[in-house]
């Protein structure tokens, strides 16, 4: 009879930590996450690393979601993760995966000295874990009750930001003031920026109540009300979300020259592309 059982299974991946996420499951149903309490994390495997080294796979979002999915099986469906929790998701996973630091390269602005350092990876859980965004906010009477973005709606604006960020870079190479064509075609892809930050704006309203006391969920008469109504509103609930935004980015970490001992900021971005090297 074939034996259908091998004993490298009893050395397969364990949980290297546990998390509790800091939405406290806010925004989820059970087809996202589980639980959002003691979260297992498991390191990254072979595969994992062998797919980041893509760099379009990485830009797609779709490799970080698998490996969202890998490390986190808690984690049904990291699309729909959002804002609040992804950035402490992953620093969870580089914890569990190559341990409590991570480097960084900085080039000193007073003698051009390059120095690596090794910044940690548990300050960034314990800043993350305890940062508290506003969504609810209140504008002439009115309750404006707001989300945070999704992993996915948070991919598809970078790429659209980029793509219309690139085009705009080569027209300005060759721009010319005398060509009409070319201030058309500049005008529009500035409108297209505009255009996008508008709707991201309006998509993580989720409700309003009026000074009635009468709610309102319609994604569309939101949207007329927030863009066709006193600029207040629209520019207050921008405001709130580039506060959000701010709030969740970590702060600077102090660093010294080794050479001339001069002390600057060294910001820690937890940028895909690099964030699960193992340097």
């Amino acid at each position: 009879m074939e034996n259908n059982t091998s004993p490298l299974q009893k050395y397969q991946r364990q949980p290297k930590l546990y998390i509790d996420l800091p939405s406290q499951g806010v925004w989820y149903n059970e087809n996202v996450v589980t639980k959002y309490k003691d979260l297992e994390v498991y390191s990254m495997t072979a595969n994992d690393e062998i797919s980041i080294k893509t760099p379009d796979a990485l830009f797609s979002g779709m490799t970080v979601k698998t490996i969202i999915e890998n490390c986190v099986p808690s984690i049904k469906d990291a699309w729909h993760i959002n804002s609040i929790d992804l950035d402490y998701i992953l620093a969870a996973i580089r914890l569990a995966s190559y341990g409590d630091s991570i480097t960084i390269e900085k080039k000193c602005t007073k003698c051009d000295n390059e120095d690596q350092y090794a910044i940690p990876v548990q300050p960034m859980l314990d800043y993350l874990q305890n940062t508290k965004p506003i969504f609810d906010i209140e504008v002439e009477g009115f309750k404006i009750h707001l989300r945070p973005l999704t992993y996915k709606e948070i991919v598809e604006n970078n790429q659209s930001n980029m793509h219309v960020s690139r085009s705009l870079r080569q027209v300005l190479k060759s721009f010319a003031d005398d060509d009409p064509k070319q201030g058309e075609h500049v005008e529009k892809m500035y409108d297209e920026l505009n255009q996008r930050t508008k709707e991201v704006v309006c998509r993580v309203i989720t409700m309003i109540t009026t000074p009635d006391g009468d709610n309102e969920q319609n994604q569309q008469f939101i949207r007329d009300f927030i863009l066709n109504g006193e600029p207040v509103f629209y520019n207050t609930i921008q405001e709130r979300f580039i506060n959000n935004n701010d709030l969740l980015t970590l702060p600077p970490t102090k660093v010294e020259c080794s050479e001339c001992g001069a002390e600057s900021d060294i910001k820690t971005e937890l940028d895909y592309s690099n964030f699960f090297s193992k340097t």
